[in-house]
């Protein structure tokens, strides 16, 4: 395939997804729900000082020091989507498994776990969010963390995996549920590297820009995040699914197409309407 194909494809399958976007655009208002933020941990001031990360993340916003520890984890981080989670799923067992080690390599699930858990250690909100596709026959999901930047007053998505984020045609960084919204009304946003060295090899950084914009919005259908946010993982979830979204057999169907089982529906997640994601962190 030329890389004029691969462009007309890619701008093919990003205007269908946004097209999914944009006929459902509104999300079930669900149970009440709180997420919390936990940075009182001993395993955190380990981590900061283990990996020096007060230094890596330098001096600015809380924005700033995040995508300073993006530019720098990064390109340090092996990607492997298979990766086999036998590595507990906390940043100082992380880092020290696969941190400058190419054969060690690591999914998002987990790289977005060591920025999330660094952001804590300074003193960041953050949180991971779950970017899950429409349909349930598509293995593939993503998943990235959000800071909150008290200079900004909002959230912002990071994405260690890409090594990036996205900003609206004004430059200012975007979270998860405002790229949704852009990407459903057709308006302009564009993928802002920070990491090099990273990632599948492009012919040029504008084809890079339209393959994470097709993907990430493949990806955007609903969403997740963890309840509790501090050391470690206590796999407590909210899901935030569109209107007359039929979860249950989509977590059935998706189980099946990945020869998976899935377990009762009520395990360790509630649904929960979009303005819990919305809300400052310390409201």
């Amino acid at each position: 395939m030329t890389k004029a194909e691969w462009t007309d494809v890619l701008q093919e399958e990003l205007n269908h997804f946004c097209g999914v976007l944009f006929q459902n655009p509104d999300f079930e208002k669900g149970e009440s729900a709180r997420i919390s933020y936990r940075f009182d941990c001993a395993e955190l001031e380990l981590l900061k000082r283990k990996y020096r990360i007060a230094e890596i993340a330098g001096k600015g916003s809380p924005f700033e020091k995040t995508a300073r520890l993006t530019e720098y984890f990064a390109p340090r981080l092996t990607h492997k989507g298979d990766f086999s989670e036998h590595v507990g799923c906390n940043a100082l067992a992380l880092l020290d498994y696969a941190l400058n080690k190419p054969h060690c390599g690591i999914n998002c699930v987990n790289k977005s776990k060591i920025l999330q858990e660094c952001s804590l250690a300074l003193g960041i909100y953050a949180r991971r969010v779950w970017l899950m596709p429409c349909s349930p026959y598509d293995t593939d999901n993503h998943v990235v963390t959000e800071i909150f930047d008290v200079r900004a007053n909002k959230w912002i998505m990071l994405d260690v995996t890409s090594g990036g984020y996205f900003a609206d045609k004004n430059g200012t960084p975007l979270s998860v549920l405002e790229l949704r919204k852009i990407m459903s009304d057709g308006e302009i946003c564009r993928f802002v590297k920070i990491a090099r060295g990273i990632g599948t090899p492009f012919p040029n950084e504008e084809t890079e820009a339209l393959y994470y914009c097709r993907y990430f919005a493949k990806n955007l259908f609903w969403l997740a995040t963890e309840e509790n946010n501090g050391f470690g993982n206590d796999g407590k979830r909210i899901l935030f699914l569109p209107e007359n979204f039929r979860i249950n057999e989509w977590l059935h169907k998706n189980a099946e197409t990945r020869g998976e089982t899935v377990h009762s529906e009520t395990d360790n997640r509630k649904i929960s309407g979009v303005s819990v994601l919305t809300a400052t962190p310390f409201s």
